[in-house]
């Protein structure tokens, strides 16, 4: 939203991150350029030719688990879901090498949508979902260009963490899509539905943690509503699915400590911890010091934030808090990111939406510590920026105000 001042000088605009615009931004041109276009297509070429080399490994490990949780809903074997004995002997037959559990540790609800891919053998069923997840990130990519134009492609096609999550069989493009869906219905003013949309998040509810924060701190109660209904009706899904067995297992498997594959490489991960472990800091009262920064940066993210700024720093700082946050998680920031750098007209935030968004900085992860902390590094600067932002603008509107 902008804000023009009538005085004897030409009419100031003051745009949501407090700076001064001489007048309001120009419409968004939809023509893609052939040149954009064909960019696009040679980093989204190189990036389905790496895939092809890491086939062998989402085989044995990401899809692994995806394909085992499909397959026993498939069988209607429910109360079995999270059982650790029957996920192993499950993937055994599928990888009859597999040393350890590669644990399928979504819920019931979305085992049960998952369910039909199993009606292919295991190979086909790889390549099946390979394509359905460029398909849907493509439409997140058409999406995108209809909202912010030809250059959102560029950004989106250099998206390593959505195209390495897809080569290893991760789900990354699900949960982007679903971002976008619930943010396309809140630009429209359907809330409730927004908030119902987003909840289907949950089958990964690490990652959405802050969002019904922030929608409770900007008073959209509808959106709130809308969240917590959905989510309840998927958790009575899944317990009217699995029972109280499958729900005792469920609970048992995410808090089983001695569970390797559940949080594997966390020097990895793009979060607090992460960056404890890489530079060699205490794990837990560094994560709680940095923590309460974290929280400290989101609410002053949140203070009469437009809707793109909130829900922004919502996905940002629930990522860097979260457990479990890895490298291709970071595909449902990609709407963030969208957002910042075409919603933002503070060159610093955009200059930090920027920099996480090109692949040096995922990469940067496979250098070891301490450089594979960058990404939660960076990721922590971009919410920085965008809190100070905040503050300048909150500045700008008192100063505004007293003229």
């Amino acid at each position: 939203m902008e804000t023009s001042l009538t005085s004897a000088h030409p009419p100031v605009h003051i745009d949501d991150d407090g700076q001064a615009m001489s007048a309001p931004g120009p419409a968004v041109k939809r023509r893609l350029p052939i040149e954009t276009l064909l960019l696009a297509a040679v980093l989204i070429a190189a990036w389905v030719l790496l895939g092809l080399l890491v086939r062998t490994a989402a085989l044995h490990h990401d899809f692994l688990n995806i394909y085992t949780g499909a397959s026993l809903a498939r069988d209607g074997r429910f109360p079995q879901l999270h059982s650790e004995a029957a996920q192993l002997a499950r993937e055994r037959e599928l990888v009859p090498e597999t040393p350890i559990l590669v644990p399928f540790v979504r819920p019931a609800f979305y085992a049960a949508l998952l369910a039909p891919l199993a009606l292919f053998d295991y190979r086909t069923a790889f390549t099946v979902w390979t394509l359905l997840q460029w398909a849907l990130l493509g439409g997140c990519f058409w999406w995108a260009w209809r909202r912010f134009g030809p250059d959102s492609l560029l950004w989106g096609a250099l998206s390593l963490p959505a195209a390495l999550g897809i080569a290893h069989g991760q789900d990354g493009p699900v949960l982007l899509a679903i971002a976008i869906g619930g943010y396309a219905l809140a630009e429209r003013g359907r809330e409730m539905m927004a908030g119902l949309v987003w909840s289907l998040a949950l089958m990964k509810f690490n990652l959405v943690l802050g969002l019904p924060v922030a929608m409770l701190a900007a008073r959209r109660w509808r959106m709130f509503g809308g969240f917590t209904s959905g989510g309840a009706l998927l958790g009575l899904i899944s317990l009217a699915l699995g029972g109280l067995t499958d729900a005792r297992s469920y609970v048992t498997m995410l808090t089983d400590k001695q569970l390797e594959r559940l949080a594997p490489s966390p020097e990895l991960m793009i979060n607090v911890q992460a960056i404890a472990l890489n530079i060699g800091l205490p794990e837990i009262p560094f994560a709680l010091a940095a923590g309460a920064v974290v929280v400290a940066l989101f609410v002053a993210v949140l203070h009469n934030a437009p809707l793109w700024r909130w829900f922004s720093g919502a996905l940002i700082a629930g990522m860097i808090l979260a457990p479990h946050t890895y490298g291709y998680d970071a595909t449902i920031l990609l709407l963030a990111l969208w957002l910042i750098l075409f919603e933002s007209h503070d060159v610093r935030v955009r200059i930090a939406a920027a920099l996480f968004a090109t692949p040096l900085v995922p990469l940067a992860a496979l250098a070891g510590p301490p450089w594979a902390a960058t990404p939660a590094v960076v990721l922590l600067f971009l919410l920085a920026a965008l809190s100070w932002s905040a503050l300048v603008r909150k500045s700008v509107s008192v100063t505004v105000q007293s003229i």
